[in-house]
């Protein structure tokens, strides 16, 4: 019998071997360039969906291209904010919303409507910007003083005081000797950046560029005059007589003409110093019954409070315009309303949170009195609803009902 070849069958295997690692290598070599593809690939489906995504829920308040909009969302396309807010930062800002802003929560861990990978989208979107993001120090700005009188109102004076003039928070900012020796870049880095070591917060997150500038044209205005008190700055006489008649004229009367739960505002010799109008307005007068309304209202919606009831007249009209005399059993039923019903539903029947607005509210013009009467006296079954049978008469439920028809 022929021996085998066992000489031939070793170099066979070792030829085999060599073509098998041969054949692994060259796999081995195309493997990373072939996950790098499909990984390029998955971000740029991530950034086509992210961009639908912000395109339809973000271009609102942040821009269509990020860019930031004034008085609604801050710029999420600058160099600054992309080269700071790390990918981890931004979905849980998306995710968590931001609160004490208009920055609502998106994920549905906290309510919203978007899942993890739709906020990873959203996040690959906004990273794509990066490589062609603007700085801020190029993006050009002209500041509007108001604008920023209102946004000082409504964000900084709680520290700097009403007027800039500085509280034990806040060091003073209308200081003529300061403003002449400080830039305004040194303001915008200030409000940009904050003095975290002070306690002034990190605004560039909240506020746009076109905000920023706002605040320092603003800041710069008591360079040029000295800083007037905010009940002279922003006063808008229709949001004024809005929250007048939202809050007020249940007990001042339409018109401010004065009732018997509280004195006429019409032409009062206090209307002559708006700034004392505006402490009134903001520190209430308990001793009379008259709210603190600094914890309701904000310092410029109280400015246009003082604003319009500035213009009162003693005879019911505003700006020389006769007021339609109204039912009296409206202002008491919006006193009612105030008192028993606006933490519910909104200081004009608006809505708040999860319950529901009573203005061009479907249920209230489908049902008659009787109806509504019952549920405002007994509740309503499986909601949060309850009945006020054991705190409002009959008379006053029926007052009530009334004034929701003259908001159908």
């Amino acid at each position: 019998m022929k021996e085998p070849n066992y000489s031939f069958l070793a170099y066979l295997g070792v030829v085999l071997t060599l073509a098998a690692i041969l054949v692994l290598g060259l796999f081995s070599l195309k493997q990373p360039g072939q996950m790098y593809s499909s990984a390029k690939a998955h971000e740029h489906e991530a950034i086509e969906r992210g961009d639908e995504v912000f395109e339809h829920d973000c271009a609102t308040c942040h821009g269509v291209h990020g860019e930031g909009v004034r008085g609604s969302g801050p710029a999420l396309n600058t160099q600054e904010f992309l080269s700071e807010a790390v990918d981890g930062l931004i979905f849980n800002t998306i995710t968590d919303g931001r609160p004490g802003t208009s920055m609502p929560a998106w994920g549905q861990v906290r309510g919203g409507p978007y899942t993890a990978q739709v906020v990873d989208d959203l996040v690959a979107y906004i990273r794509s910007w990066e490589a062609t993001a603007p700085s801020v120090e190029e993006m050009v700005f002209q500041g509007d003083p108001v604008s920023g009188a209102v946004l000082f109102s409504t964000t900084c004076y709680a520290c700097h005081g009403v007027a800039g003039e500085g509280t034990a928070g806040g060091v003073a900012l209308n200081d003529p000797e300061r403003l002449a020796r400080l830039t305004d870049d040194y303001y915008r880095d200030t409000i940009r950046r904050g003095r975290p070591d002070r306690g002034m917060p990190t605004w560039g997150s909240v506020l746009s560029p076109e905000e920023v500038e706002d605040l320092l044209a603003y800041i710069r205005s008591w360079q040029i005059e000295p800083p007037a008190i905010m009940a002279d700055l922003g006063g808008d006489l229709t949001r004024g007589k809005e929250i007048f008649t939202s809050t007020c004229v249940a007990c001042h009367g339409e018109g401010g003409i004065g009732t018997d739960l509280a004195p006429r505002l019409a032409e009062a010799p206090v209307l002559n110093d708006p700034h004392q109008v505006h402490t009134v307005v903001s520190e209430g007068r308990l001793d009379k019954g008259m709210p603190n309304w600094g914890q309701v209202l904000s310092p410029a919606e109280i400015n246009d409070v003082v604003a319009y009831v500035s213009t009162l007249r003693a005879d019911g009209s505003v700006a020389g315009e006769t007021l339609v005399e109204e039912d009296d059993s409206l202002d008491r039923a919006q006193f009612l309303f105030l008192q028993q019903c606006a933490e519910c539903h909104g200081l004009t029947g608006e809505g708040k949170d999860d319950k529901p607005a009573l203005v061009d509210n479907e249920f209230v013009q489908t049902n008659d009195d009787q109806a509504l009467f019952n549920i405002v006296a007994g509740g309503r079954a499986n909601t949060a609803m309850e009945g006020f049978s054991g705190e409002l008469s009959d008379e006053e439920i029926q007052e009530i009902i009334k004034l929701l028809h003259t908001w159908q």
